[in-house]
């Protein structure tokens, strides 16, 4: 008898979701993120009057949360 193993593909990038009219653009998410893919837009405000963060190199991030676990408003949602 033979043993059929599947073949996993390559992983899925996490999705990184930010209510972006909740953020305050305090930027803990920016300083904590191991990866480094995340800054302030600066070139928009929010509908608070806040430049919000986001994401700009999502094929980057590992999906571990840190982000999402800083934000002192919990405005972003991370899955994997």
């Amino acid at each position: 008898m033979q043993n059929i193993l599947p073949i996993a593909g390559p992983p899925a990038s996490p999705e990184v979701i930010f209510e972006e009219d909740l953020c305050k653009g305090c930027e803990l998410c920016v300083t904590v993120c191991p990866t480094k893919i995340l800054k302030l837009d600066l070139t928009r405000v929010n509908a608070r009057g806040y430049f919000p963060a986001i994401v700009y190199n999502l094929a980057e991030c590992s999906g571990c949360g840190s982000c999402a676990k800083m934000c002192p408003d919990s405005v972003i949602t991370v899955r994997r």
